[in-house]
């Protein structure tokens, strides 16, 4: 049985290197118009079929996991993702390679017209949707997957957790307890935090409760704080009475829940006594909080495994369709949910 040509016999026959003909198979630039002529010739002469390209074939420089230095070293919720795209693309036999890139001063984006132009990797933009990102990409035509991150122009495939969903559902769970005065904490200066504070609107509405920023937010990014000190500017802003008749909140991620439960104790309040709060992505320091804490389950690996399958399926089609995918998230009951304070005395 002959065997099927291969991406690296083309470039023997050319006379180019891999790289370059993955560039000319999949219309993308870096390639110069003597070099693609050359590379089509050869493929057609060798009666190659590109659409059915082995998966080696597919990723001839490897897969360039893209980030920033302060999202890989600082997260547990991107180590997740990460290792769960490592692992999928070291199963199928591709070589992937993490890559810390970091953002300019001016734009807040990282580059990767270089990374694209000198090695032809395809791309999986771990937490990186930056509108100046998504253009370069677009551009390059480099097979690339947004993980954990939106593009609203809807060019690029995303794989992310259905947020409104999540921000919902932890509203929804609280309201269940008979909590009315909910406080949303958050630092709404990405898209998918802001869907988790569109979906908290949602079900607080639908309650018929009317949204007051005053009362029922507390916006890190508002407030010019970071993750760190929100425990000081959360207690200030409680001793200066602005969230007099709060009795529950539900936090954007896991270390924001713990820094409103430290909060809540530096002033003698106990949880849930006193105080529900409930947090989402489910980080491993999650279940050894005191109490442990109750929060909604994002299966981290899982998505990362999603976004390789999403990769794969554009290398090895360039016309695959453009899809995003919202993967579900569920509720982990553990010990920081209760009924809301006025309902115990009630019961004195």
């Amino acid at each position: 049985m002959t065997r099927r040509s291969r991406i690296s016999d083309i470039a023997e026959a050319a006379g180019v290197s891999i790289a370059s003909v993955s560039k000319a198979l999949n219309n993308r630039s870096g390639v110069g118009n003597e070099s693609r002529e050359r590379i089509l010739e050869a493929a057609a002469r060798l009666d190659y079929k590109h659409k059915t390209a082995d998966v080696a074939d597919a990723f001839p420089s490897g897969v360039a996991v893209v980030t920033t230095a302060a999202l890989y070293l600082n997260s547990q919720f991107y180590e997740g993702v990460i290792q769960g795209a490592l692992d999928a693309a070291k199963e199928a036999g591709v070589p992937a390679k993490v890559h810390l890139m970091t953002p300019d001063i001016e734009t807040g984006s990282v580059n990767v017209e270089r990374l694209v132009a000198d090695e032809g990797a395809c791309l999986l933009l771990v937490g990186l949707d930056h509108p100046v990102l998504i253009e370069q990409v677009v551009r390059s035509h480099a097979p690339a997957v947004i993980l954990n991150g939106i593009d609203r122009t809807m060019r690029l495939s995303c794989v992310l957790p259905d947020n409104r969903s999540a921000g919902w559902l932890a509203t929804t769970r609280l309201l269940s307890e008979g909590h009315t005065e909910i406080v949303h904490v958050s630092r709404l200066f990405r898209t998918s935090l802001k869907e988790r504070f569109d979906g908290f609107r949602d079900a607080m509405q639908e309650a018929g409760i009317a949204i007051d920023p005053d009362r029922h937010l507390f916006d890190l990014m508002a407030a010019g704080v970071l993750e760190p000190g929100m425990v000081n500017a959360l207690t200030d802003a409680m001793q200066k009475g602005r969230y007099a008749k709060a009795t529950a909140f539900v936090c954007s991620n896991d270390i924001m829940a713990l820094g409103v439960i430290d909060a809540l104790r530096a002033r003698g309040s106990s949880i849930p006594r006193d105080y529900s709060v409930i947090g989402m992505d489910d980080i491993s320091i999650a279940q050894h909080s005191n109490p442990a804490l109750t929060t909604l389950r994002i299966e981290r690996e899982e998505l990362g495994r999603v976004g390789w399958e999403m990769l794969r399926e554009r290398a090895l089609n360039s016309q695959a369709r453009v899809r995003r995918i919202g993967m579900a998230v569920r509720i982990i009951e553990r010990g920081t949910v209760g009924p809301p304070r006025d309902y115990l005395r009630s019961q004195k």
